[in-house]
Parts: C-alpha cells; structure tokens; sequence
C-alpha cells in the first residue's frame, strides 16, 4: 500500500511539472513561544508541493517540534501532514489563503519528574487556519500561518478522545508558534 501511495505521488508530481516552469515548492515555517522562565517551545516544519493552479497549492510536510519545561521535563512532537491551500485574495503581491490539513502526530514525554514514565501518544488531527503571504520575487515567497485563528479537531488514540476547538484567540498574537512564519521557494 505504502508503494502505491508513493508512486502515485511521484507520478502526479511528474505529470505536473509539464504544466509550468514554477509547479513546484519547498519551504517550511518555524516558530517559538516561550510561556514563563520555565517553558520554552520550538517547531520546525519543512514541506514541499505542487502548484495545481493559481488558486490551489497542494503539499506534503513534516514537523519536529521540542517543549522544554523545567518542572516536568521535555516533550517531543513529530509526524506527517498532507495540506491544501486555497488563495481567497489577492491584493498585489499579498495574498490571503486558507490552509487545510490533516496527518498524524507523536508526543514522547521524557519527565524530569519523579514518579512519571517516559511515554509516546499518538493522534490524527485536521485543521483549517487562514495564512498570509507576500511574494518577494517569482520564486520566493514569505508567508505567515494565522494558528490563533484557526479551526481543529483531533483525536487522542491513547486517551481514546475527540477534541475541537475553534475560533479567536487572539491572547497568544505574540507566541510565533501561534503565528508561525515561514518561506516557499518556486521551481
């Protein structure tokens, strides 16, 4: 199965390139937030796709992410996305899009609390969150995602639990894992 998925990827990545000279991208967003003197969190997310049409981009990424918290030990995030981006508008070179994705991700806990196991959760999750772009040249283009804004639903397959949230939050603006920033480079 894992085969056919992979051949069909690079089939549709192949029959894509005779479209245009820049249906292609790699790129990938960072951020980091820090709560208090004892939490620090850093994700990096590298990703590359297809551009299907000037309104619709579609991708693959991977995300590392580390949350340090002296109290209780460091937690590492990893996993697999799929995403689509679709431009709402267009206002010379700034373009506001809305970005849906969906994958799965690890959590490993590795406590510096006595008394609690090192331990791996599991989930899938989606989500809908609004980006910003603004295209520097042809090729490059820098981008911000709107996290604080999006819209999520996952599901704890350890914990066996649904969770959805939605809306504004508009108190973590600051935090750049909240607002992520990023780049695309067109080829």
């Amino acid at each position: 199965m894992k085969k056919i998925a992979l051949s069909s990827l690079i089939a549709l990545f192949a029959v894509s390139g005779a479209n245009a000279a820049t249906n292609h991208f790699v790129g990938g967003y960072a951020g980091i937030s820090t709560g208090d003197e004892h939490n620090t969190v850093f994700d990096v997310a590298p990703e590359f796709g297809w551009n299907y049409d000037s309104n619709w981009d579609l991708g693959l990424g991977v995300n590392f992410g580390y949350d340090h918290d002296s109290d209780y030990g460091n937690d590492y995030n990893y996993g697999a996305y799929g995403f689509a981006r679709y431009k709402v508008a267009q206002f010379g070179n700034f373009k506001v899009l809305l970005k849906g994705a969906a994958g799965v991700g690890f959590l490993t806990t590795d406590p510096e609390a006595e008394g609690v196991d090192s331990e791996t959760t599991t989930t899938i999750s989606a989500e809908v969150i609004p980006m910003l772009t603004y295209d520097l040249t042809e090729d490059f283009t820098l981008y911000a995602n709107l996290k604080f804004l999006g819209v999520y639903a996952g599901y704890d397959f350890d914990n066996d639990e649904w969770g959805l949230t939605a809306g504004a939050n508009t108190g973590n603006v600051a935090n750049t894992s909240d607002f992520q920033v990023g780049f695309t480079y067109n080829f």
